[in-house]
């Protein structure tokens, strides 16, 4: 099989409503689709989703895959995943994003190819997973009448953001709890925006009252390691590293340092799939579960995240929502959700269809 015509289309999704955390609010998801096509009459689909995080563009993705990427896809098999990676590595640093939503349409290929959906050709372990969905920054009853929303939808696990106003966080965590009842499980994530004494803080007063807080998500700044290594020693809920875990060699830091008990691992922070297999089974061997998590990602990529966290034992948790807060998304298939789990589709490759 060879790669015969490659193509990148950048797209803006815009979101349902502004979506704030910490250090950001937008309004639009941007995505980039790759379609690759082949001569044997099967298309792969990928899918890029830049953001200042991966400190990326759909200008610097399409530029970087017009320029460069072409010129190395065209003629290759694209079942060779690692041979195209490692081509890919040498020849472009950075742009995680970009390398994910190539890694991506690779294996969606490989799935149609086999007539197997990937979450099955990578292992199969579950073929479902519990899936947080992530309640942003606003107002305190804003935030509640959210959560009590997506609990009337059959979700069973909220992920509020957190971070800007210690004493606000923890009347939100307090309000919703008492909105949704204790069987509810609630996980907060800071997105950086703690220093060490707040988050203890924050931590031990809301667990004084009884908040039952499952997890908290990147409470100190990625660069400050040992920070977030002194809260993992000292907080009472297990902590995750997010920002923190950036790349393959950064979830090895991690793995090796016991920065954190947890690790967020995101297709287009470590790029793609082939990375995360990686980076999960260091984690895996340290005993240190996983969460697949998601950007503003169009369900041809945040589906990819569903087939890699069903495949794996060592994936525990999910926080793979991103494809409900469009407006409308192009992409159908690729996964549904049923009381409060995420499933992927059952169809070869990615299961999606496209609509460009």
């Amino acid at each position: 099989m060879k790669i015969i015509a490659v193509n990148a289309i950048p797209m803006d999704l815009k979101l349902k409503e502004p979506f704030s955390i910490a250090n950001e609010t937008v309004d639009i998801g941007e995505n980039v689709f790759l379609k690759f096509e082949t001569d044997e009459d099967i298309t792969g689909w990928g899918c890029a989703t830049p953001d200042s995080v991966t400190s990326e563009t759909k200008k610097t993705v399409v530029d970087c895959f017009n320029n460069v990427i072409k010129n190395i896809l065209i003629g290759e098999d694209p079942l060779r995943i690692n041979f195209i990676n490692d081509i890919i590595e040498e020849k472009v640093k950075g742009n995680p994003s970009l390398k994910a939503g190539i890694n991506l349409a690779l294996y969606d290929i490989l799935g149609k190819k086999a007539d197997m959906p990937l979450y099955k050709l990578l292992g199969g372990y579950k073929d479902k997973i519990e899936t947080s969905v992530t309640i942003g920054l606003n107002p305190v009853d804003t935030m509640v009448e959210r959560a009590k929303s997506f609990v009337s939808q059959g979700f069973t696990c909220l992920k509020i953001k957190c971070g800007m106003d210690a004493d606000q966080d923890i009347e939100v965590v307090l309000a919703i709890r008492n909105a949704v009842g204790p069987n509810i499980k609630i996980r907060m994530d800071a997105n950086e925006g703690y220093t060490l004494e707040k988050a203890l803080r924050v931590i031990e007063t809301l667990e004084k009252l009884g908040a039952d807080i499952e997890m908290l998500e990147q409470p100190t700044p990625a660069k400050y390691l040992y920070a977030l290594k002194e809260v993992t020693a000292q907080c009472t809920v297990p902590i995750m590293a997010d920002e923190t875990a950036l790349t393959l060699r950064d979830s090895l830091k991690l793995v090796k340092m016991e920065i954190a008990d947890m690790i967020n691992l995101k297709l287009m922070k470590i790029g793609g799939i082939t990375n995360a297999i990686k980076a999960n089974t260091y984690a895996e061997i340290a005993e240190i579960p996983v969460m697949a998590g998601c950007m503003n990602e169009s369900m041809a990529a945040m589906a990819a995240g569903v087939h890699f966290a069903c495949a794996f034992k060592n994936v525990q948790y999910a926080d793979l929502d991103s494809a409900l807060d469009f407006e409308q998304d192009i992409v159908k298939g690729g996964a549904r959700y049923e009381n409060g789990f995420v499933i992927p589709s059952d169809k070869p490759g990615l299961g999606i269809e496209v609509d460009l």
